[in-house]
């Protein structure tokens, strides 16, 4: 009986497992019900290496970005000289390549750059810089061209880093 019962049920259980174990000839290999799903093909990128594919896109863009800047876990965006480039292109750009940007970063230390953020934006206003938005809540602060055309900018703008600066270095704890 156990012999008949093994002849029976051997060859489909082996049918299905072989079945179960082989990829399509196709190369879609994730089973959907409408088809539609595809596997990843690439890991998780770094936030480093998230970053450089940005940077590299807006140059191919025509914005003449820097490498992303690391110091210790800390990874900020490249940089591109805002008094040198046209902002439209800026905002071309930045559509463009917004696939390849990381998600905003959470945390304890965020809370202090969205305060730095605020506080710069009201100072670009207080300086003359009158269309100078708020951060943006999901990333970096949106200007538009007609921001870095306006004549208070460059010097406020210089104004506003120095404080700015002095701010963020009295708000951070010493080294101890």
């Amino acid at each position: 009986m156990r012999t008949g019962f093994l002849v029976v049920c051997l060859p489909p259980l082996l049918l299905v497992t072989s079945a179960a174990c082989t990829n399509a000839a196709d190369g879609k290999g994730v089973a959907s019900v409408d088809g539609s799903a595809r596997p990843s093909a690439s890991q998780s990128l770094s936030r480093v290496d998230q970053f450089l594919r940005y940077s590299q896109c807006m140059r191919k863009e025509g914005v003449p970005m820097t490498d992303p800047e690391v110091e210790g876990d800390n990874v900020r965006a490249g940089t591109y000289d805002k008094d040198s480039v046209d902002m439209r292109k800026v905002a071309a750009a930045e559509e463009a390549c917004k696939q390849y940007r990381p998600p905003r970063e959470t945390g304890p230390g965020m809370a202090l750059k969205d305060e730095l953020a605020r506080r710069f934006a009201r100072c670009m206003r207080e300086h003359g810089v009158k269309k100078f938005p708020d951060p943006n809540p999901d990333g970096p602060t949106q200007t538009g061209p007609e921001v870095g055309q306006d004549p208070q900018y460059r010097e406020a703008r210089t104004t506003c880093d120095a404080q700015i600066d002095a701010v963020s270095a009295s708000l951070r704890p010493s080294p101890s």
